[in-house]
C-alpha cells in the first residue's frame, strides 16, 4: 500500500499575448514548484486556445499537448543527478517567452551494501555484450514519441508492499555501485501486474537484467517498464487500459527472488514512479462527459 503525499505548489501568472486577430490571455501553472531529484513536474497552460507551445527546462525542449478545451500541458522530468538549485522553466508561445521556476531541493537517498554471488556482479564477456546490446535497443525505444494515450491519474501496478524505493544507491560486494531507478514491489509468483495507465505495449521480451519484461508506451515520451515477470498477459503492439493485467510477478532475469521491478521513463529520463502516482491529473474523458 502506498501512502500518497501530495505536495502541490501552484504558480499562476496571467499575461496577455497579441495575435493577428487580437489579444488573448492565459495562465501558466507549475505543479509542484518544489521537487526532489528524480521527480516529475506538471506544466499547464490554461486560457484561450491560441497556438502550439513548448517549454525549455534543464536543457530539454518539451512539447505541450492538449488536455481539454483551452488547456495545454507538458510533463517535465527532473533527472536524479540534478543538483539542488532554483531552475528556470521557459514557456515559448506565439513568439513570446515567459519564465517560471522549479526549485529542486536537497535529498539524501539511502545507501545499502549487498553481498551477492560474484557471478551476479561481474559479467562474463558474453553477458556484458548482451546487456549492452539490450541497453542500446531500449534507448531507441525511449527516443520514440507518440501522441498522448493515457488518461487521468496514474496508479500503482500492484497492491503489494514496496520492498525498495527509487533512488537507493546499492554497493555490491564493496566494489560496484548501482542506483535503483525504479520501485520494487513484493509478491508471490503469479501475482497480477497491472498497467499504470492506458497505452500501447511496445515490448514483450526476455532481457538479461529484466527477464520477462513488458514496456507500455503512454505517449508524450512516457513509458512504464515491468520486469522479472513469470508470464506475459499482454501482446506486443496491443492497446491496454489502465488497471488491465499485463503480466504476473516472477523471478526471471538477474534477481534473487520473485518481485516486480517497475520503472518509468520520461523523455529518456528515469523518474520516480511514486512522484508520477502523486500528480493530480484530471481525466479528459470525465471532463468531456460532464
Amino acid at each position: 500500500m502506498i501512502i500518497k503525499m501530495v505536495y502541490t505548489f501552484v504558480f499562476i501568472t496571467a499575461f496577455a499575448a497579441l495575435s493577428v486577430s487580437g489579444a488573448y490571455a492565459f495562465t501558466v501553472d507549475v505543479i509542484p514548484a518544489e521537487v526532489k531529484p528524480g521527480d516529475v513536474v506538471l506544466l499547464q497552460i490554461e486560457g484561450d486556445s491560441g497556438t502550439a507551445a513548448k517549454a525549455e527546462f534543464l536543457g530539454r525542449t518539451v512539447q505541450f499537448y492538449p488536455a481539454a478545451e483551452n488547456r495545454l500541458f507538458a510533463l517535465l522530468p527532473v533527472d536524479i543527478k540534478t543538483k539542488p538549485d532554483k531552475y528556470p522553466v521557459s514557456v515559448l508561445r506565439d513568439d513570446r517567452k515567459e519564465t517560471r521556476s522549479v526549485f529542486v531541493r536537497s535529498h539524501k537517498f539511502k545507501t545499502v551494501k549487498l553481498t551477492l554471488p560474484e557471478g551476479k556482479v561481474t559479467l562474463s564477456p558474453e553477458n556484458q555484450k548482451r546487456a549492452t546490446n539490450e541497453a542500446v535497443m531500449l534507448k531507441k525505444v525511449w527516443s520514440e514519441k507518440t501522441g498522448k494515450s493515457w488518461d487521468g491519474a496514474f496508479i500503482p501496478p500492484t497492491e503489494t508492499e514496496i520492498s525498495e524505493v527509487y533512488g537507493v544507491n546499492r554497493i555490491m560486494n564493496e566494489k560496484k555501485n548501482s542506483v535503483h531507478r525504479g520501485m520494487d514491489f513484493r509478491g508471490k509468483t503469479g501475482t497480477p501486474v497491472r498497467a499504470i495507465n492506458s497505452g500501447t505495449v511496445v515490448l514483450t521480451d526476455d532481457l538479461f537484467y529484466g527477464g520477462h519484461t513488458v514496456v507500455v508506451d503512454h505517449g508524450m515520451g512516457l513509458y512504464s517498464i515491468y520486469m522479472h515477470l513469470s508470464e506475459f498477459k499482454a501482446l506486443q503492439d496491443a492497446a491496454v487500459e489502465k488497471n488491465q493485467v499485463i503480466g504476473l510477478i516472477g523471478s526471471s532475469g538477474r534477481v534473487t527472488g520473485p518481485h516486480l521491478h517497475m520503472s518509468v521513463k520520461l523523455d529518456g529520463v528515469s523518474i520516480n514512479p511514486e512522484a508520477l502516482f502523486e500528480l493530480e491529473l484530471a481525466s479528459s474523458k470525465r471532463e468531456i462527459a460532464d
